[in-house]
């Protein structure tokens, strides 16, 4: 059974009119709905990233703090199975991930180096950074300025390579293996679906349900982070998220010539389960 929001996310993605059916989802008390419209109805597309006070509160609040949790301790316990001595995150954020994992574990790398294309969220990390560099740049434009030598016993990212295109991705993934020993990624295990309305029946729950976390600060963070996100998953404005089932994650490494060595269940969050993938290079 289908709803007004699953049915405005397919005209969206088929590029018709689904303003009255945002409309009436918004009437009947979507916040999605209401954050669409706003969006949809705005000149310009903005992207998931352009609003970093938005990804800020998205991220300390709903189901995010212990979803993070999870995820730091088993970056920890990596780091002391690894012991790398040069660490490298590609797609950091502000370090929500990576700071509680490195005050954690018992073996913290001597240089933690990090991606992250978005300023804001730098700028909040830097001052808070270890011993390392700090690069504001996609994946693919650090990659393509690296001298050949230049290499990293770990390359970590969290949620973030489901923000590259695909074909960009395992491109990117290829010429990384040329600088990381092992590489760990952690992303949602989302579900595989049957057809279209399966699918957009499951992005309007999840998207829902996720948004309905963050209370009074619903607007901000539907507005400013979730519906840009949505949007771009529907390929309705700048695309801005390509996720997948973890093993097509597992096919893609393998494709761009990693052997997994590990693929571990990390915490149940709403959206969907998370996952933590080790590959070897």
């Amino acid at each position: 059974m289908t709803t007004p929001l699953a049915l405005a996310l397919r005209l969206l993605a088929e590029h018709g009119d689904a303003r009255p059916w945002l409309a009436k989802a918004r009437d009947d008390g979507s916040v999605m709905a209401a954050a669409l419209l706003g969006a949809t109805e705005g000149a310009d597309a903005h992207g998931a990233y352009d609003q970093p006070r938005a990804f800020e509160v998205f991220i300390r609040a709903g189901g995010n703090p212990p979803l993070y949790g999870a995820v730091s301790a088993a970056l920890a316990r990596l780091y002391e199975q690894l012991a790398p001595r040069c660490l490298l995150d590609i797609g950091v954020g502000d370090g929500m991930a990576l700071l509680p994992a490195l005050g954690q574990t018992r073996h913290v790398p001597a240089t933690v180096d990090v991606v992250e294309p978005s300023g804001g969220l730098l700028d909040a990390l830097r001052p808070r950074l270890p011993k390392g560099k700090a690069w504001q740049l996609t994946l693919q434009a650090f990659l393509a300025q690296l001298a050949p030598e230049r290499r990293w016993d770990l390359a970590q990212s969290t949620f973030a390579l489901q923000s590259i295109p695909p074909g960009e991705r395992l491109a990117a993934l290829k010429r990384l293996r040329r600088h990381a020993t092992r590489l760990a990624i952690v992303e949602f295990d989302v579900p595989a679906f049957a057809n279209a309305e399966e699918r957009f029946l499951s992005l309007a729950t999840r998207y829902e349900g996720v948004a309905r976390e963050y209370g009074d600060d619903a607007p901000l963070v539907s507005g400013g982070f979730l519906a840009p996100m949505l949007l771009g998953q529907l390929r309705a404005t700048a695309p801005s998220n390509w996720e997948q089932p973890i093993s097509a994650w597992q096919e893609e490494l393998t494709r761009a010539g990693y052997r997994v060595a590990s693929t571990s269940h990390i915490h149940d969050y709403s959206w969907a389960p998370a996952w933590l993938i080790v590959a070897k290079a």
